[in-house]
């Protein structure tokens, strides 16, 4: 693993990171103005028929590559995750894990988020989801969810948009204790020294059987359910990424990734997507439920949850070569955009909830709303992320840390 450790091969990685940081901030938008999705502020859904067809285009969009496109961010905290690993204690390695993903999250839950939706009820606007209204005081309705155990599991598990961190955490236990039965000698000899990327077919089936667990689980805990404040509809999908993440980094599986395997793969994508909305189109309708897609016993989510994972399985190929081919460099602009990625992730909905309600009473088109809200919430929390966060200082900030 002496290669991995080259600075050069790292860059693409950060490039992705600050990639998908905008997708997530432009996917918080696009719920905003589009009213397709779960946030904290939604604003009336659009009527004209200009804004139907955007908005339900890029829902549909965004609905088939949500999975893939998170996913790869946490194949990103699987590739960094061995390296910390080895070159730590367990002890020192948690210490940094919990520093950097569980405080964060931790402040979102007892601080950012109950403001936000006591915000949000005290301005007379309905709050998503199932959270019960906030009566009284901000203190009052704070002091309430410590009242019973039901109102306090209720409390500790609204993650909002920080549920990766949470979902990390998860699988960075799952990787410990792997680490730990891996000490084993009968255990360790049977891990292969080198392992080559498996042929395309066997990559294919294990995508589709992937996709029937999903279905499997969706049975119980459809999309847009999140039990103890898990997205259980993915975590099949996302649990595979990082695991990719792991193994890529042990047998540098991004520099043995051939054009020929990307070619496939972006094929295999583009039909999916078109074989999925030719269905959508002949069988359902484009104003029909789409949430029979979510989940349940219906061949609508079977066939959407095998999409789902065939398209998560190619991603990892096409974008993950096309960046490390293309865009491994950094100029002194993108280094300071990659390196605030993830603290624009932390408090973009801190930022983009004043934003959208600042535009509430303008009376403008919904696409111009997204076009105004979206870049500028974009720069406010670059700024307020590199000018203010960053300069606080922390005990030695290495950049596998920031790419976890």
């Amino acid at each position: 693993m002496n290669a991995e450790s080259k600075k050069p091969r790292l860059l693409f990685l950060d490039n992705i990171k600050f990639l998908f940081t905008i997708l997530v901030i432009f996917q918080h938008v696009r719920v905003t103005y589009g009213g397709s999705g779960v946030w904290y502020y939604i604003e009336a859904p659009p009527v004209d028929t200009f804004s139907l067809i955007f908005f339900i285009t890029l829902s549909s969009i965004g609905g088939l590559f949500q999975a893939s496109l998170m996913g790869l961010f946490f194949l990103m905290g699987g590739y960094f995750t061995p390296k910390s690993y080895d070159r730590k204690s367990i002890r020192s390695f948690w210490k940094e894990r919990l520093l950097r993903l569980g405080i964060p999250l931790l402040l979102y839950i007892f601080l950012v988020n109950p403001i936000l939706i006591y915000i949000i009820h005290a301005l007379g606007i309905l709050n998503y989801g199932s959270f019960l209204t906030p009566q009284g005081s901000f203190l009052e309705y704070y002091l309430s969810q410590f009242q019973s155990l039901e109102a306090f599991i209720g409390f500790i598990t609204r993650t909002g948009p920080m549920w990766f961190l949470y979902v990390l955490l998860i699988f960075t236990v799952v990787y410990t204790l792997w680490r730990q039965i891996t000490k084993i000698d009968s255990v360790q000899r049977r891990i292969p020294k080198e392992l080559s990327i498996p042929k395309y077919i066997y990559l294919l089936l294990v995508a589709i059987i992937l996709g029937f667990l999903t279905f499997l689980v969706r049975l119980v805990s459809p999309i847009d359910k999140f039990p103890l404040g898990m997205p259980l509809g993915f975590f099949i999908i996302y649990l595979m990424m990082f695991s990719v993440g792991v193994i890529a980094v042990r047998y540098n599986w991004i520099e043995k990734m051939t054009r020929l395997q990307v070619k496939i793969w972006a094929i295999t994508i583009l039909a999916a997507f078109v074989l999925l909305y030719l269905y959508v189109f002949l069988f359902l309708g484009f104003d029909s439920d789409l949430s029979v897609f979510l989940g349940g016993p219906t061949l609508h989510a079977l066939l959407f949850a095998v999409a789902e994972n065939v398209v998560g399985m190619g991603m990892i190929f096409v974008l993950l070569k096309i960046f490390y081919a293309k865009f491994n460099d950094q100029g002194k602009i993108l280094q300071n955009l990659s390196s605030s990625a993830f603290y624009m992730y932390l408090i973009h909905p801190l930022v983009l909830v004043p934003v959208s309600l600042g535009f509430a009473f303008i009376p403008l088109f919904p696409i111009i709303k997204l076009v105004i809200v979206f870049p500028l919430t974009v720069i406010l929390c670059y700024l307020i992320s590199h000018f203010v966060l960053e300069k606080i200082p922390m005990k030695k900030r290495t950049r596998d840390t920031q790419n976890s």
